[in-house]
């Protein structure tokens, strides 16, 4: 696998391209966001005023819908990306839970590690960040502002690029965008970044790294495709 290709630049990418294309691209792209919000509310059913970190909170959907749902909770939004974040800002305040969120365009591990926060997300960011050690680099950070016992949703596109099944996956996944609107040159572009704008890893790696990262009770609660969605609770 290659891991130093020329990062994606989320600076100059078209954002409102990707928040358009996103959920048509991934099949059950809502129902992922909507099993997160569910195990969320399950794990801090007894903590009306949960504080929540939101990693890779560009664009704003997670906000906005976890915002909508549960009016006691507060919300930290990080992004590193400006254009990202300026998008959630729009939608939080569309969504009218703007005096509930926080947004900062840095990364986690900028954050002050005084603050623990009741539980996190990160939904497809993880295979933005390339090689091994960044992941690790990043979800020990994560896990560093987690109180203990406070839960992770963490979906990200998890592939092996080597395996006899990649192309027929892709093949599939290639029909399936084809067929709800997805343009062709949108399609060449997404298979062209596996492995070069991104940096996936594979099922087995996401969990062992997890583990590592000082969390447990790892289940897969989302597949589509090299979609995968996990739940995991700080140690």
């Amino acid at each position: 696998m290659n891991h130093n290709p020329s990062p994606m630049s989320w600076e100059t990418a078209d954002v409102h391209r990707y928040e358009q294309s996103i959920a048509l691209k991934i099949p059950g792209y809502s129902h992922m966001h909507d099993l997160m919000e569910r195990l969320l509310a399950a794990s801090l059913a007894d903590n009306n005023d949960s504080h929540l970190l939101v990693a890779g909170a560009g664009g704003g959907k997670e906000l906005a819908l976890l915002g909508s749902r549960h009016t006691g909770w507060v919300f930290t939004g990080v992004d590193p990306s400006q254009p990202m974040i300026q998008l959630a800002e729009k939608r939080v305040e569309e969504a009218g839970i703007a005096s509930r969120v926080r947004l900062q365009p840095v990364t986690v591990e900028a954050l002050p590690e005084d603050t623990l926060y009741d539980g996190a997300t990160s939904m497809l960011m993880l295979h933005f960040l390339q090689g091994i050690e960044a992941k690790r680099a990043f979800l020990m950070s994560l896990a560093a502002r987690l109180k203990p016992g406070a839960p992770l949703i963490i979906a990200a596109v998890n592939a092996d690029l080597r395996s006899p099944a990649h192309q027929i996956m892709m093949q599939a996944w290639k029909d399936h965008m084809l067929s709800v609107g997805v343009h062709p040159e949108e399609w060449e572009r997404f298979a062209a970044s596996l492995g070069r704008e991104s940096d996936p890893i594979c099922s087995e790696e996401m969990t062992q790294l997890l583990t590592e990262c000082g969390f447990s009770h790892i289940t897969r609660y989302f597949g589509a495709f090299w979609v995968e969605g996990y739940y995991a609770i700080r140690n």
